[in-house]
């Protein structure tokens, strides 16, 4: 047997035993990537989330199909899992929306095709007092209208409220989400003719802390 029949015969063994040992491959190598993942001001999605996002034991898939309403105008369309750089959660932001960080504790979904129509997220701590978030969210309210309302939203396992500025154009909504595991405080900003409140809170409700 020459020199060059017996190198080839140690690599056919060698490779035969990664085969055996399962040698870990990465299915998703050759896969698209979605091109927000190239956008800048996210951040968001890392190498390693080709398919599938590992938060609290449990698979999230990459993407989902989420149902919302615009003025009234029910609408579904596909939604990516985004990761936060500055605090520990992931959600689900629809495609025409983009998650950023604001500032240390604080991110912001905002509407890509106009960024003053966002929702800014803050997680609280899991001792959070919730009757003082209730009153300073009551009092930052009343400096922008003294009249206080109830959004018409469906908020299960949480507290809600809203105010208009003064010219009646803007629409500005605080969102407590109770949640024992991961208590959040929305504060949304709409207008009174592109009311994207629900599509928000549809995006908040899939937020996973860790």
């Amino acid at each position: 047997m020459t020199s060059w029949t017996r190198y080839i015969g140690c690599v056919t063994f060698a490779a035969f035993l990664l085969t055996g040992c399962g040698t870990a491959t990465d299915e998703n190598a050759d896969e698209p990537q979605e091109d927000s993942v190239k956008e800048g001001n996210e951040g968001n999605t890392s190498q390693g989330d080709n398919r599938n996002d590992r938060s609290d034991n449990k698979v999230r898939l990459m993407e989902q199909n989420l149902q919302y309403t615009i003025n009234g105008e029910a609408i579904e369309k596909t939604a990516f899992l985004k990761k936060s750089d500055n605090q520990p959660f992931s959600l689900y932001v629809l495609q025409q929306f983009r998650l950023s960080t604001e500032e240390p504790g604080k991110d912001i979904v905002f509407l890509t095709e106009d960024d003053s129509i966002y929702m800014r997220i803050e997680l609280l701590k899991a001792d959070v007092n919730w009757d003082e978030v209730e009153k300073n969210v009551q009092a930052q309210l009343k400096s922008i209208s003294e009249t206080i309302r109830d959004p018409s939203l469906d908020v299960e396992g949480g507290t809600g409220f809203e105010v208009e500025s003064e010219s009646g154009d803007d629409v500005i909504t605080s969102i407590l989400l109770k949640d024992e595991k991961a208590p959040v405080r929305l504060t949304i900003f709409t207008k009174k003719d592109r009311d994207y409140r629900d599509a928000f809170l549809v995006m908040a409700k899939t937020l996973m802390k860790g």
